[in-house]
């Protein structure tokens, strides 16, 4: 007997092939995990020490946060009314009609798997860097090599890509894990540095304290270029539209994963980035810290070496959290990319694969999982173009993000139907506003963010969107337009009215 999410799912085209055992609390925690707040601020706050410093911070962070949410609810309301794990590409086709959704829906989905796999890279390499941090707490003797760095990250890779491949129970239950560790984790870190401080901060230091260090004279612009600090920390949320079909009550309970994990983050890292900022005994320390994370050195000196090792272990479960559902959720998307022929017929046909028991898209994980590998190769010669994965994950990401929400307030306007979580009268303006910022935002990613430029600190993340950008459209010109026209019906009318027969039958029986 069908369930309303297998006749929903059918109405959009697919049939019901994973298995849909996922909860709420499940569904917000791949997403929740993905943006992680707890990385976020612990890998990235030097940075907005040097480019705005904590006054800039705490602005950068009011600013993005309420940009962020409208980008998350303009997302919410979409997955509201398609939730399906192909997602954002699947939006972007549909809301963009015959003429313009199969070349949208192409650039869409390419963005958002390369920006996914770029954005769990570099989450991997933040975990060596939190391990060796950790080392040396107790070690401070221990030599970090390039290498050693990178054989950490390559097996942060492979652990997450065996945890993706053993059933949806044992993916249920990290997710629970690291649910609680994010929330009670940000609670007790916050408490334990503002608590153990030796001294702290004043109010004017973290609200009136901006500092220019990035090398060029404009104090604005450092502000600027500090808003990268919560922008890089806001990525992943579209993570609940892809892992819907595994999701009960998914036009629900997805679209609620996205407004809630965006919400949630918003106020728990700052939080998190507040006791933080008062708590620092001294910012030249920070900068110019041997930890390959300099803000351990923050925690070490705020509260000494067993509460820093504690907050150590508690981020690095919440960073294997987080490329763990990475690559859930990009495995789903290259999953459901192969189900709509995307990779062309030969390709398509071998990824289109659920693995008859567990029901995992276990090659659509592995392709995922050794792609990254690949990528994170490059950490044994340079951390140079390293430094690049994050900006072009949040550009390549985020773009994604924009397609459907321009497809809707254009081609769309006046024929999307909502579904039942929305935003209603104001949803034009949330959505113009997301367009906007995200076009700001990623301009801004691609300036330099430190000064005098050179082939050390170069910023990368424009040469290679550059040629992401050109592959795909050359891909797109000389190949998929000719065949590729957009999700593929797998379900026929006479299907979907058998499912909602037997689901009349259930209902009537009952």
């Amino acid at each position: 007997m069908a369930s309303e999410d297998e006749i929903r799912l059918a109405k959009m085209g697919y049939k019901q092939e994973f298995n849909r055992g996922f909860k709420f609390i499940h569904n917000f925690g791949v997403s929740f995990s993905i943006i992680s707040v707890i990385v976020g601020v612990n890998t990235l706050l030097s940075y907005a020490l040097v480019a705005g410093g904590s006054a800039g911070a705490v602005i950068g962070w009011i600013v993005v946060s309420a940009l962020t949410l409208c980008v998350g609810y303009s997302l919410t309301e979409i997955c509201s009314a398609m939730p399906t794990s192909g997602g954002l590409y699947y939006w972007a086709a549909k809301l963009g009609g015959e003429s313009w959704g199969p070349f949208f829906a192409w650039y869409t989905a390419w963005l958002n798997i390369i920006g996914g796999l770029c954005g769990f890279v570099s989450v991997s390499y933040s975990i060596s860097q939190f391990v060796w941090s950790l080392v040396m707490i107790w070690n401070p003797d221990v030599e970090i090599t390039l290498t050693k760095i990178a054989l950490v990250a390559e097996a942060a890779l492979v652990l997450a890509g065996v945890l993706n491949s053993i059933h949806d129970e044992v993916l249920a239950k990290v997710m629970e894990l690291s649910v609680w560790t994010h929330l009670f984790g940000t609670v007790f870190i916050g408490i334990t540095v503002l608590t153990r401080a030796p001294t702290r901060q004043s109010a004017s230091f973290v609200f009136q304290s901006f500092e220019n260090l990035t090398g060029q004279d404009s104090q604005g612009f450092a502000v600027l270029l500090g808003l990268l600090f919560p922008a890089w920390t806001f990525l992943g949320f579209d993570a609940c539209a892809h892992i819907a079909e595994e999701t009960i009550d998914s036009h629900i309970n997805a679209a609620r994963g996205i407004y809630m994990s965006v919400t949630i983050a918003v106020f728990a890292g700052f939080f998190l980035m507040m006791a933080a900022l008062f708590s620092i005994q001294d910012v030249n320390a920070i900068l110019g810290s041997p930890f390959p994370q300099s803000m351990t050195q923050l925690y070490l000196d705020a509260c000494g070496p067993v509460y820093t090792t504690i907050i150590m272990v508690i981020t690095l479960i919440c960073s294997l959290a987080n490329i763990i559902g990475s690559m859930m959720a990009n495995s789903r998307v290259v999953y459901s990319w192969s189900r709509d022929g995307g990779y062309g017929k030969a390709i398509s046909r071998f990824l289109y694969y659920a693995h008859p028991t567990s029901k995992l898209p276990l090659r659509g994980v592995w392709l995922t999982c050794i792609l990254g590998m690949l990528l994170a190769l490059i950490g044994f010669g340079s951390t140079v173009a390293l430094s690049a994965f994050s900006s072009v994950a949040t550009i390549g990401l985020f773009v994604s993000y924009m397609v459907p929400i321009l497809s809707k307030a254009t081609v769309a306007r006046n024929t999307f139907k909502p579904g039942p979580i929305n935003l209603g009268k104001l949803s034009p303006i949330v959505n113009w506003i997301s367009i906007i910022w995200i076009v700001c935002l990623s301009v801004l990613f691609c300036l330099p963010s430190s000064y005098p430029v050179t082939g050390a600190n170069l910023n990368y993340a424009p040469i290679l969107i550059v040629f992401w950008t050109g592959v795909i459209s050359l891909g797109w010109l000389v190949s998929a337009r000719h065949w590729f026209k957009g999700p593929v019906m797998h379900v026929s009318e006479e299907d979907i009215a058998v499912l909602e027969g037997s689901s009349k039958v259930k209902e009537d029986s009952a």
